[in-house]
This record gives structure tokens, C-alpha cells and sequence, in this order.
């Protein structure tokens, strides 16, 4: 990495210090404890989630987060001192794998029948236009997973991102929420859509069980979800055989090529041998789906397999993802196409780090008056002026990615 690039953002940080220090000192003295917060002393624009189940039950929960365990409760949720949900009944469970350990866990969501968001009083997002919100049958309360210690936006950051590029991607929509437990502060978090097959049914207002998906989970293992499995072995047999006929007709290009632009773009590490979804409709091209972007820039920012460089895009050994995109660039139809669309999005600057930026600093300045209340709770990041360094280190490592690639 080059540290001078880093320059600009410690000075800024150096230079802030003392500023961020008094805002945090005057938050201390404003600020209710987190101990006696509550839905109704509580002072933000945001919505405010309060999840009322027997407390015995949800510290089982809790503290057992490996094990299968499902609680029964009921959930409000208000906005601006208007109740947008009141006692709708849900099941409750926790979610993720590294992130689990955090003392804030992701909680899966579960209503008892499907939800109806017309009204927006759930999640109030504009989804790209394939898309619907309008019917929900679960959703996700997410600590941010591995970003939780530092910046808690990275992921939607780069979500919004993807969303307002109008790219051709299948993706979950987020929300920024704080969170209660019985009337006690339990985490700001974002209220997330799932990546499942419920709610790939619901986005696109079908039944469950015309859906056929599966995903690939950490060291390239795949794992059959729902519907035609089948289907499912026959496409990865045909990357295995290599099979360039098969699977460019199996895919939906234009879909596939904007998922692979965009992971690289942005750098993820957990990915592709990690959280990749593949779906289809009835006999549909196979769709692949962004989500948990939360370990992007975390590892190095000009990882070779991550550039438009030939047909060694990714190494031999990569996983299946990877060698489907190998298969299909080494034809020269595919190629042209790719490399168009991958020289367009470029110059149009649609994913321009000046765009980040602005995502960024919107998410950042929503809890910024929250975070020291989080940080008293759950010490992660470990000080207010921490977070802040987190927040300016997301926007500079994204604008070092974009240098290095249109440098190229």
C-alpha cells in the first residue's frame, strides 16, 4: 500500500482532533445513558425498532449463538414520534458466523405472515426498478458484520453505491435503525433485506418455490438452497468441463457482467470464494447477487486478481465463480462485451469516489450523534475520534482503489 496515499487522511484527522474531542466531550454531557434510554427519550430522525420478547429467552439466545435456536416476540416501530408498527408478532434469531462473537449480533427477522410494506413503514428505500419492497417475509437487524468495529457503513456504503449506478445487479436494500430490546437500548444497526429464497420471491413478487439457488460459502464449497438442484450440479459441471456454450446461454450476461465489474472494482477479499448467490426463476439465466460487502479494502487494495488485466483475471485455483469468468473471457464476443461495459462504467464516473463520498458522509452524519451511546455499550470502535478515522479511512482507501485502477 502506499502510505503516502494514507497522508492525507491522517493529517485530516490529526488536524480534527481536538474538535472531535470537545463535540465528544459536549455529546458526554448532552446525552442520556445508554442505561436509561429508551423509544421515548431518545432524539433521532431514524427509526427506532423495539423488539418486546421474554428477556430470560433472548439472553438464551444471545449467549447460545451457535445453536439453532428461535424465539417468539413481537416488534413496534417508530419514526418522528409516530408508530409506524405496533405489536407485530415475529421470530427472532442470530445470525452470521465471525460476527456472532461481537457483544451486538446480527438478528434474523421472521414475521408470521408476509409483511405488507406499501406503506413503507418497515423499509423506506427506492429499489432499482425490477425490484419490489412492497411484501416482506423476513429481514435481517445487521451489526454490519465485520465492519462493526469500525465504521458500521462500509457495507451499505457500497450497496447504495451499486444502487444509485443503476448497475444490473440482484442486491439487498438496507436501513439505517436504532434498536431497542424491552424499551432498553440494544444497537444502532441496519435493517437489511435477505439474500435467501424468500426474499428473492418476494423482490420479485413470485411463489418460493419457483425459485432455484445456491451459494458458495468460505473455501469454495457450494451449497444447494432451494429448488431444482438438478439444475444447479449441470452448471457447475458445465464450468468444470468448461463448457462455453452451456453456460453463456445458463447466465444472464448483462447481470453477471456488472456483479464481476462491480466486486472487483471495489476490491472485495471475501470474494468469490466467499458469499456469492446464484438464483433463477422458473428456467430463467442464472442472476448472482451483491451482499456483505463488509471485508472490502480490508486486506490489500491492488490484489492482482482483482484487475481487468487478460484471461487470467483469476487464478486457476480460484472456485467455480472465478473459473466461469476465465471461460467466458477467453471468447472474444464475451470479451468485447466486458471490457466495453467495464471501460464505460469508468469513464462515466458512476462509481466515482466523489459518489462514495457523498453515500458515506450521508450514513456517517445519521449516527454521529448516536455512536458515543454505542460506544459506551459495546466499546467498538473503542472511542468516538476512533470511529471517525474509520469513517475518513473507508472514503480515502476507496479513492487509493480507484487511482490504482484507472491508472492502469
Amino acid at each position: 500500500m502506499n502510505t503516502k496515499s494514507l497522508l492525507p487522511v491522517w493529517l485530516f484527522c490529526i488536524v480534527l482532533i481536538s474538535a472531535c474531542t470537545s463535540f465528544e466531550e459536549e455529546l458526554k454531557q448532552e446525552r442520556l445513558d445508554y442505561q436509561t434510554l429508551n423509544p421515548e427519550n431518545i432524539v433521532t430522525d431514524l427509526k427506532l425498532v423495539n423488539l418486546k420478547v421474554a428477556q430470560n429467552e433472548f439472553d438464551d439466545l444471545s449467549q447460545n449463538y451457535f445453536e439453532a435456536i428461535e424465539v417468539e416476540g413481537k416488534m413496534d416501530i417508530y419514526q418522528n414520534n409516530m408508530t409506524l408498527i405496533s405489536d407485530e408478532e415475529v421470530e427472532l434469531e442470530i445470525k452470521g458466523t465471525s460476527s456472532a462473537h461481537f457483544s451486538l449480533k446480527s438478528l434474523g427477522v421472521k414475521f408470521e405472515d408476509t409483511f405488507d410494506n406499501s406503506q413503507e413503514s418497515l423499509i423506506s428505500i427506492n429499489a432499482l426498478p425490477a425490484h419490489s419492497l412492497q411484501k416482506i417475509k423476513a429481514f435481517r437487524l445487521r451489526n454490519s458484520g465485520n465492519d462493526f468495529k469500525e465504521s458500521m457503513i462500509k457495507d451499505m456504503s457500497l450497496t447504495q453505491l451499486a444502487i444509485q449506478a443503476k448497475l444490473d445487479i440482484d442486491l439487498t436494500y438496507s436501513e439505517q435503525v436504532v434498536v431497542f430490546v424491552n424499551d432498553k437500548f440494544h444497537g444502532l444497526m441496519n435493517l437489511r433485506t435477505e439474500a435467501n429464497a424468500n426474499g428473492i420471491a418476494k423482490k420479485y413478487e413470485v411463489d418460493k418455490d419457483r425459485i432455484t439457488l445456491a451459494k458458495i460459502i468460505a473455501g469454495g464449497e457450494v451449497v444447494y438452497k432451494n429448488g431444482d438442484e438438478n439444475r444447479m450440479e449441470q452448471f457447475f459441471e458445465a464450468i468444470a468441463e468448461r463448457n462455453f456454450e452451456y453456460l453463456r446461454d445458463e447466465i444472464d450476461l448483462d447481470n453477471f457482467i456488472d456483479y464481476m465489474i462491480f466486486e472487483s472494482y471495489v476490491g472485495n477479499e471475501d470474494w468469490p470464494k466467499n458469499n456469492v448467490r446464484l438464483f433463477s426463476i422458473d428456467e430463467t439465466p442464472f442472476r448472482f447477487i451483491l451482499y456483505d460487502l463488509d471485508f472490502v479494502h480490508s486486506i490489500g487494495l491492488k490484489a492482482p486478481w482483482k484487475d481487468f488485466i487478460d484471461a487470467n483475471f483469476f487464478p486457476s485455483d480460484a472456485n467455480p465463480i472465478g473459473d466461469l469468468f476465465n471461460i467466458l473471457y477467453e471468447n472474444e464476443s464475451f470479451k468485447i462485451k466486458f471490457d466495453n461495459r467495464y471501460k464505460a462504467l469508468l469513464d462515466s464516473e458512476l462509481l466515482s469516489s466523489t459518489r462514495f463520498d457523498e453515500i458515506v458522509n450521508a450514513y456517517s452524519r445519521n449516527i454521529e450523534a448516536l455512536m458515543p451511546i454505542q460506544i459506551d455499550k459495546h466499546q467498538s470502535p473503542n472511542t468516538f475520534f476512533e470511529w471517525n478515522i474509520f469513517v475518513e479511512r473507508l472514503k480515502e482507501n476507496f479513492r487509493i482503489r480507484e487511482a490504482y485502477l484507472k491508472g492502469k
